[in-house]
């Protein structure tokens, strides 16, 4: 059985920088060196694609929206399994579907938060506790990229690690 690599799911408002930070993520690990772990293991499952290919009867309800997140962090899960870093860029505006995704999929949600972006026809709950924050009124494109590149190296190093020190065949969650 081979590890897990993490689903990394990029949650924030419409126009927050989700695909943007997806797309650099995976370009970084395209780019780097052949021997990394993670050259070209990364995976984008982003909300406008899977919307015109999984999710294509799905409208913008919040039971469509819900029905989406779940259709997207099944797939993740599948490619998860695997061997694949799934990097998941998908709105998921709403705290109780985000508790729903919990148990599907484990992902580590990265909020890209940023100003100007409500809207009634898009409603977003901010997450209380994400394991990451980046804050794209604060950060360049590059420095949010850098700053999730640096928590994904941290999180993936600690894990390589106590997959040493416990034998275990998969990432602790």
């Amino acid at each position: 059985m081979t590890k897990k690599l993490p689903i990394l799911w990029l949650t924030g408002n419409s126009g927050a920088g989700k695909t943007t930070l997806a797309e650099g993520l995976k370009q970084h690990f395209e780019s780097t060196d052949t021997h990394h772990p993670l050259y070209r293991r990364i995976v984008i499952l982003d909300g406008d694609q899977m919307r015109a290919s999984i999710s294509v009867d799905e409208g913008f309800s919040p039971e469509d929206r819900r029905r989406h997140n779940l259709r997207v962090a099944r797939l993740a899960t599948e490619l998860q399994s695997q061997g694949f870093l799934v990097v998941v860029a998908v709105i998921a505006p709403f705290q109780s579907v985000r508790d729903e995704l919990d148990t599907i999929c484990s992902p580590l949600w990265i909020y890209l938060k940023r100003s100007g972006l409500g809207a009634k026809d898009r409603p977003y709950e901010a997450p209380l506790h994400p394991d990451l924050l980046i804050d794209n009124d604060m950060l360049s494109i590059d420095e949010a990229r850098m700053k999730a590149l640096q928590f994904l190296e941290r999180i993936t190093v600690s894990s390589e690690t106590a997959e040493a020190l416990l034998g275990s065949e998969s990432l602790p969650r």
